[in-house]
């Protein structure tokens, strides 16, 4: 590896100048582990990922309770960010834009079923046709279901999409990228995790916050955003253990996960949140119930008591209405 010594933060104060710094990625250095003593003294080897290059920045936060660290963020450096502001003939959109592009009639919501609540999300094709499709397809195939939220790194983003099973993997390979259209990444964003170029295939992150250093590469542009109803729920996901040991941190380690499934996740991380299920939400019915959809068919869903009804046990219409009447006492959809 290479030694690299370690600048402070700029965005530290002098009393937390112990629990974060930042390094500068030397040159030549793309795809290299980095040897880096922190300020505690801890001699931290860092993978740094393909999207990281020369001149950016790493910025390493210590832990809850002390216990190592973690990659919390990646800055451009001023060559890199100049480059990146502006990508070839692309203006970054608006608040505004966002918001329009949020409300119109092309976009698919879709509702998370988590450990912690249900998280709403606006799919938008036009932000990324590609990533979009494949998002939707895994919802309509029911993959999304008891997947582990297994990276969640506070302040940074939530990650899932990671299975054990490689036939219920491998039915989605690697995406071709979207072309950029300039969707700033922001506080609910969803994205598609990748490597490098071309490498999208089933991980989603989730951020709990605006990341302006990213979206500047095909790779990584939205699919989508957490509705505003939801924000609250998302910030409640488990981010207790910290980033993925290859980026120094104290989580689960992605490679075992795949070996060994949730199994190991349970037995050495018990906290950790999962994505129980997800379907299309078709329409919303009152201020109370929504329609959805998934593999198992249609059914309503209560936003206040999480119930969830068929068809056969109750109608749209009686919903709608507030009479919450069952046809019959066949249990409710878990």
């Amino acid at each position: 590896g290479r030694g690299v010594a370690p600048r402070p933060c700029v965005a530290a104060r002098a009393a937390m100048a112990s629990n974060s710094f930042e390094i500068e990625v030397p040159a030549d250095s793309q795809g290299a582990v980095l040897k880096v003593t922190a300020p505690d003294g801890v001699v931290l080897k860092i993978p740094l990922p393909e999207t990281v290059g020369a001149g950016d920045f790493l910025r390493m936060t210590k832990q809850e309770g002390g216990q190592g660290w973690a990659c919390s963020g990646v800055s451009r450096g001023s060559s890199r960010l100049a480059a990146a502001e502006e990508p070839a003939g692309i203006t970054m959109c608006s608040e505004q834009e966002v918001d329009a592009d949020l409300a119109s009639p092309e976009t698919v919501v879709v509702q998370l079923q988590t450990t912690k609540g249900p998280i709403l999300l606006k799919v938008v094709p036009s932000w990324a046709p590609v990533g979009a499709q494949r998002f939707l397809k895994m919802v309509d195939d029911g993959f999304y279901h008891e997947v582990s939220v297994y990276r969640a790194v506070d302040g940074f983003l939530a990650q899932f999409g990671l299975v054990k099973d490689p036939e219920r993997a491998e039915r989605y390979p690697k995406m071709q990228d979207d072309p950029l259209v300039g969707v700033p990444i922001q506080e609910g964003m969803v994205i598609f995790a990748a490597k490098g170029a071309n490498t999208r295939t089933t991980q989603v992150c989730l951020f709990f916050g605006d990341c302006p250093s990213l979206g500047k590469s095909p790779w990584e542009t939205p699919i989508g955003k957490v509705c505003p109803e939801s924000m609250a729920t998302l910030h409640t996901l488990f981010t207790g253990y910290g980033d993925i040991p290859q980026m120094q941190g104290q989580g689960p380690d992605p490679i075992k996960l795949e070996e060994l499934g949730n199994d190991y996740l349970k037995a050495q991380f018990p906290n950790l949140d999962y994505v129980i299920g997800a379907a299309r939400v078709k329409r919303r019915i009152n201020a109370e119930w929504i329609e959805c959809e998934d593999v198992q068919g249609t059914y309503f869903y209560s936003q206040r008591t999480h119930e969830a009804l068929t068809p056969d046990q109750v109608s749209p219409e009686a919903l709608a209405l507030g009479h919450v009447q069952l046809f019959s006492q066949q249990p409710s959809r878990p």
